[in-house]
């Protein structure tokens, strides 16, 4: 009888060794209520990305070739979205932004008597990305007036690399003000088209300790602050970002909630 109730104790021991093994394991397999700090990728080679990316279980994709940067190689990577230093869940997709091999030059399109919106579409279709908004006095809002490239002013002729960043001059309508928006509950990475569309400029950005992936933060603090504020064309608005949903009046996140059943509606009935 003694030696059944030791075979016994001890195979209960075994088990559960064996079953907390297992879940040690299983825990460390799946990050269990971990993130994976997003490393620093600038210079670094396709072949150099796909091996430190493999290792902390992170995937990429190229997105664009940038403007050339003579401060790194040919074809290594320039710029990284989420940045690094960010914080990421295993598998999420980084992109990346590489140095062009071959520099080729675009002519800039022709701006005169074209309305922002105009010259922005014809802008993006070349391949050049929108830097900021330049305010100037003049009868026409929002008409293009010139152009800047690095703080120099561009004729028409010119030529750019290509993803080269484009400074737009524009009439203000003789001071013309718009209501400051309610940008309380917009995604990341739609917020830079948000501002664009009206004409604002996107100033500093801030990450609450919440924020673990940025791609998945969302606005909870602006300044200038609705409260039916009129502001000038192109002014610089501040934002703060967050991933938790409780910093949110609750009529925005009810808004949210709704946005979301509604998106999966209309996925469903799609389908």
């Amino acid at each position: 009888m003694k030696r059944i109730l030791i075979h016994l104790s001890l195979g209960i021991i075994l088990l559960f060794s064996l079953v907390y093994f297992s879940l040690q394991r299983l825990e460390k397999m799946t990050l269990h209520g971990k993130s994976i700090l997003i490393p620093d990728m600038r210079s670094f080679s396709i072949s150099e990305v796909e091996d430190t990316l493999e290792t902390l279980n992170l995937r990429f994709s190229v997105v664009d070739s940038g403007a050339y940067n003579a401060s790194y190689p040919r074809g290594s990577v320039i710029e990284q979205r989420p940045k690094f230093g960010s914080r990421v869940k295993k598998d999420r997709v980084l992109f990346l932004t590489l140095n062009p091999k071959n520099v080729s030059l675009i002519e800039l399109p022709n701006y005169v008597d074209k309305s922002s919106r105009q010259y922005i579409s014809e802008l993006k279709a070349k391949g050049f990305r929108i830097g900021k908004f330049v305010y100037k006095k003049d009868v026409h809002a929002n008409v293009v007036l010139g152009i800047r490239h690095d703080g120099q002013k561009m004729k028409i002729s010119d030529k750019l690399e290509k993803s080269s960043k484009i400074d737009l001059i524009l009439g203000d309508g003789g001071g013309k003000q718009i209501q400051m928006p309610n940008l309380l509950s917009e995604p990341f990475d739609k917020i830079q088209f948000k501002l664009q569309n009206l004409s604002l400029n996107a100033g500093e950005f801030y990450y609450d300790a919440t924020v673990v992936d940025t791609m998945s933060s969302f606005v909870y603090k602006q300044f200038p602050e609705v409260d039916n504020k009129a502001v000038d064309l192109g002014s610089m608005v501040l934002l703060w970002f967050t991933e938790d949903s409780s910093k949110l009046r609750v009529d925005t996140v009810e808004i949210m909630r709704q946005d979301s059943i509604k998106a999966r509606l209309d996925s469903l009935l799609n389908d």
